[in-house]
């Protein structure tokens, strides 16, 4: 067996490590869409903000571990409205 060029070798490691990240983003990209509608979907139904809150907690308990949120959902509940005016 013929001696591999270094160059050659640590280029094509590089690019297929780097071609597998890409494909690791774009399925983790389309995983955040996939649960981003199933949120809008559970909104649909709501009729009030409270419907709003149960929706959200009940989503946010069927997919906060695949997503890997930093926040609980009270949390992250309190955040996004913040700036809303009730």
């Amino acid at each position: 067996m013929a001696p591999m060029d270094h160059d050659a070798v640590k280029q094509a490691v590089l690019a297929h490590v780097e071609s597998l990240f890409q494909e690791m983003e774009e399925e983790m990209a389309m995983s955040h869409q996939e649960k981003y509608a199933l949120l809008e979907d559970a909104f649909e139904n709501a009729s009030d903000t409270d419907e709003l809150r149960v929706a959200f907690e009940q989503w946010y308990a069927d997919h906060a571990e695949e997503v890997n949120f930093e926040h609980e959902a009270d949390e992250l509940w309190e955040q996004a409205i913040g700036g809303v005016e009730e």
